[in-house]
């Protein structure tokens, strides 16, 4: 339904008939415009072609609110919405707010009641009686959702990490239990070795080998009886570097202690060398790293950092006790089997 053709008409009165919606070019250049219907929606570009229009009345429809940012002319100083059931909310505080700033005379406000669907405390109440500061400022239900969601998730994230290590210990244990262990081995074990385990590391970290490190091995792995510690294990009738060949070649396996202190320790450095090089002749992964504390990258050796550049076996040592748990059972884990290497490290 289209008006536009009458290109003189400038006051259209619609009352008393069945619309209940207007297409939006219906009302092109109209001055005047008084829709007393059944109307539930004011479109928000119903009134764009009416650029002149000077007063609008909307009286007695059933309109319940108007869309945000609906166009209206700037030539309007007349407009009655009274006896319409609006909804006195948030979605029409924008309207709400553009009738207390706009020139438009827009009375009278009194007639337009708020409808059993707006806030509960103006219901019934006279349309000017809806402030929307007093209901549509800050969500408060919103903001207290996000802030609890936030301490929620902080609370979470602060558990998960102090829990870190038992979290990736039992991770660790269910990947074993659906995945089980299958990995190309050699056909030597333990018992084929001179000894089990070979402890080597710098003269500062002696005390940590024997004092925290061989408990700990011998109360959860006790059936590592043949266990050499450091310099005392090395034959006392070879040359130095012969007898650390020696040892790393009768050894099951080779643990590598890394702390600061090994850094600048050239003897370290060699052993570190001597046995890189074992793991290139046997093509094994007899070499295990440990990590006694954090070491910047520049300060670790050139041999680790090219170690674990090949994503070979390392441990790192906590004092949490979760920590430990993990620690131990990447351990034993290492301890089961020498798996073969596809390619040597360029050493």
């Amino acid at each position: 339904m289209s008006f536009a053709a009458y290109g003189k008409l400038q006051v259209l009165i619609l009352r008393w008939n069945a619309l209940t919606q207007i297409e939006g070019n219906s009302f092109e250049h109209l001055l005047d415009l008084r829709v007393d219907n059944v109307i539930s929606l004011f479109e928000r570009n119903l009134l764009i072609y009416t650029p002149n229009l000077t007063r609008l009345y909307l009286h007695h429809n059933h309109l319940t609110t108007i869309s945000a940012n609906t166009y209206f002319p700037a030539t309007l100083v007349r407009l009655d919405i009274s006896y319409n059931p609006f909804t006195c909310d948030c979605s029409l505080a924008w309207f709400q707010n553009w009738l207390h700033t706009t020139n438009v005379n827009a009375t009278p406000f009194n007639e337009t009641l708020c409808s059993q669907s707006s806030f509960k405390e103006i219901v019934n109440l006279p349309l000017e009686a809806f402030y929307p500061g007093d209901f549509c400022g800050i969500n408060a239900p919103l903001i207290s959702g996000l802030i609890s969601g936030s301490v929620i998730v902080t609370l979470l994230g602060l558990l998960i990490y102090r829990k870190r290590w038992w979290l990736n210990y039992k991770i660790f244990l269910l990947k074993l239990f659906v995945l089980g262990y299958k990995q190309q081995e050699e056909d030597l074990q333990a018992n084929d070795y001179e000894y089990e385990l070979n402890i080597m590391c710098q003269d500062y970290d002696d005390d940590w080998a024997h004092g925290v490190f061989r408990p700990a091995l011998e109360k959860r792995m006790p059936h590592l009886q043949r266990v050499a510690y450091g310099d005392e294990a090395l034959r006392i009738s070879m040359y130095y570097i012969d007898a650390v060949h020696h040892i790393i070649e009768t050894s099951y396996k080779t643990v590598l202690l890394i702390s600061n202190h090994c850094a600048d320790d050239a003897w370290f450095i060699t052993k570190v060398r001597v046995a890189l090089e074992h793991v290139n002749e046997t093509g094994l992964d007899k070499v295990i790293l440990i990590f006694l504390e954090d070491i910047p990258d520049e300060r670790l050796p050139y041999l680790v950092r090219l170690f674990l550049s090949r994503n070979r076996p390392n441990l790192v040592w906590t004092e949490d006790h979760d920590g430990q748990d993990l620690f131990w059972a990447y351990f034993k884990k290492s301890m089961q089997t020498n798996p073969q290497i596809n390619h040597v490290l360029p050493i």
